[in-house]
Formats: structure tokens, C-alpha cells, sequence
């Protein structure tokens, strides 16, 4: 949830905390306690939207995270066959480019990482002839690591399906706080103002936990 969403959220939460903390004064008026429980419904399917589109965002990090590691690994693998094939051949400047690690590839920053296998997948396939007869790599490890890279460019753009889920939850919570705002103001509000002159502590208090306090 955005700020403007959880200061509404948090008012929402005051107000029916405040209603359960003074239920005695209350809950013999049948129809506060209706729009009390639509109000709960509301707040709870709001939990749930936000919990969706928490989800969505950790899913895409965690997807990330897997497959970064998993690159690294392949483009060591490969950029170490490489780096034999360039010092056995004299060429210190492309055995130079292809020292990184797994390890180190991990560390780097998307973008890093990103270029620096594209210039393992670039080596590898100019020099494929002889790291394919002579040094033991096969076509299908450029493939696959290829295939992982251009998932990771598909990622790291944040894919529409992750897109989708979080923009639905976030519509979702959208509306949903659109009811409960409603439900407050044309409902919950007037029925109060029975405690206008019957209760006005209590009355002033739920004044009180119904502002929205914007941090």
C-alpha cells in the first residue's frame, strides 16, 4: 500500500478499535453494529489485497534473486573456459576479461552482471570452433545461458504478469477503501451523532479516531 492508502487504513483501524473499546455505550442500537461489521469485512478484505500485492512484488524479487545465481554459475563455468582458451592462445586482454567469478558476478549490480555475461556469451560464441573441439564446452551451455540471460532482461524490466497482479490488488484496495470511506461517511457518521447530546465524550472521540492523519 501507498502512504495515502495506509493513512486511510490506519484511520479505519482507530475507528473500529474505538467503537470495540466502547461497545457498552453502543451496541444496543442494532444498526451500528451492521455497518460496524461491514466496516470489519471491508478492513479485512483490504488486508488481503495488500497481502496479494505484497506477494507479487516479493515473488519478482525472489524469482530474480534465484536466477541471477543460477546465471552467475553457468557464465563462470563458461567464461573459465574461455579464460584457458585465451591464455593457452597468448590473448592476456580476453583471459583479463573472463577472471570474474560466480561469486563476484553475483555481486555486481543487475546491470553489471548483465553486461559482463553478455561479453562471456559474446567470447564463447566467437571462439566456439575451438572451445568445442579442444576444451570440452558444447552448444547447448551458450544456449542455456543465453536463454537465463534474456529471462533475467525479461525480469529486470518487471514483466507484465507481475505487473498485472500488483495493479489489480492495487485496484482492489483502491476500491475497497473507496467503500469503507463511504460507508463512514454516509453511514457510520450519521448514526453517531445519536451520541451528539447523549454522550459527547463519546461522541468527541470518535470525531477524534476518525481523522486522517496524513504522515
Amino acid at each position: 500500500m501507498n502512504t495515502y492508502q495506509m493513512n486511510r487504513k490506519h484511520m479505519v483501524e482507530a475507528t473500529l478499535s474505538f467503537l470495540d473499546n466502547n461497545a457498552t455505550i453502543w451496541q444496543s442500537i442494532a444498526k451500528i453494529g451492521d455497518v460496524k461489521n461491514k466496516l470489519n469485512d471491508l478492513n479485512q478484505a483490504i488486508d488481503n489485497a495488500a497481502e496479494n500485492q505484497q506477494q507479487a512484488q516479493v515473488s519478482i524479487g525472489k524469482i530474480k534473486a534465484e536466477l541471477k545465481r543460477t546465471i552467475s554459475e553457468k557464465a563462470d563455468i563458461l567464461n573459465d573456459l574461455v579464460e584457458v582458451y585465451a591464455q593457452m592462445n597468448g590473448d592476456e586482454t580476453l583471459a583479463q576479461t573472463m577472471a570474474d567469478s560466480a561469486t563476484s558476478l553475483f555481486k555486481m549490480k543487475n546491470d553489471d552482471m548483465l553486461r559482463k555475461v553478455k561479453q562471456i556469451i559474446d567470447a564463447a560464441t566467437q571462439n566456439q570452433e575451438a572451445l568445442t573441439t579442444d576444451y570440452g564446452m558444447t552448444a547447448e551451455q551458450i544456449a542455456g545461458l543465453q536463454a537465463d540471460y534474456d529471462r533475467f532482461l525479461e525480469l529486470n524490466g518487471q514483466p507484465r504478469e507481475y505487473q498485472i497482479k500488483s495493479s489489480v490488488a492495487t485496484t482492489s484496495i483502491d476500491a475497497l477503501m473507496e467503500e469503507a470511506i463511504s460507508l463512514l461517511n454516509n453511514q457510520l457518521d450519521k448514526l453517531l451523532k445519536i451520541f451528539k447530546n447523549r454522550d459527547l465524550n463519546f461522541y468527541n472521540g470518535y470525531q477524534k479516531a476518525r481523522m486522517i492523519v496524513d504522515y
